[in-house]
């Protein structure tokens, strides 16, 4: 889809670590093929693992459910999540260095920083690696081909790792709660995986394509 007018800006707040957040990105990738230049995407990091604690037993009987919900979703992805992440012994004491990571990718790029994004997803939803983990993150980063000096100085950086939790504080602020979440164009929040044709209503709504959409299940933004 092509335009003239001014982009319609979407942001997405995302945690690498959350089986939801890699079925959306699936299912938003079409919409990026397919609107173009008509909408800039923003990903913004948004840590469900804020503070640097293991997970208690019942936090991962929690984490284990939800990616078995996840596992039921009628992607042809969904069936290679695993709960190994969760299970294996060495599980994510918080989402934040790999947030970071991914912000010090971003540096080089945003194409750096999605390759990242989806190399981490993997090893982590479906190979159950913990890659939080300093010594994971550097192997992912050096695989996908980043600059590793320049990443190295980034993902090591005190900055970084106050602008994820700023990112947070701000989101909250917003009424973020939770991830996936879509902010589309400013005025519609999607909270939570959706369908792949409820992503394009509101899209195309925001556009001026279409009727905004009268579910219930958005909210309208007031912040």
């Amino acid at each position: 889809m092509k335009t003239l007018h001014k982009p319609l800006q979407i942001t997405v707040y995302q945690d690498v670590l959350c089986a939801w957040c890699y079925l959306a990105d699936q299912r938003l990738e079409v919409l990026r093929q397919e609107f173009g230049d008509a909408v800039r995407w923003s990903v913004r990091p948004y840590p469900l693992r804020l503070h640097d604690v293991l997970p208690t037993e019942r936090e991962v009987r929690g984490l284990v459910e939800e990616v078995k919900r996840a596992q039921r979703e009628t992607d042809p992805t969904a069936s290679l999540l695993s709960t190994d992440l969760w299970l294996g012994g060495d599980p994510p004491r918080s989402s934040v260095p790999a947030l970071a990571a991914l912000e010090a990718a971003r540096l080089q790029g945003p194409q750096a920083r999605a390759f990242l994004a989806r190399s981490m997803q993997r090893a982590a939803l479906e190979q159950g690696v913990n890659v939080s983990r300093s010594d994971v993150v550097f192997e992912l980063a050096s695989r996908v081909g980043l600059s590793m000096n320049q990443f190295s100085a980034a993902f090591r950086s005190e900055e970084t790792r106050r602008l994820i939790y700023d990112e947070h504080r701000l989101a909250g602020s917003r009424g973020v709660r939770g991830v996936p979440t879509l902010v589309i164009g400013g005025r519609w929040m999607l909270c939570g995986l959706r369908e792949l044709s409820e992503y394009r209503e509101h899209i195309l709504a925001c556009l001026g394509k279409v009727v905004a959409p009268r579910s219930g299940s958005s909210e309208r933004l007031v912040h």
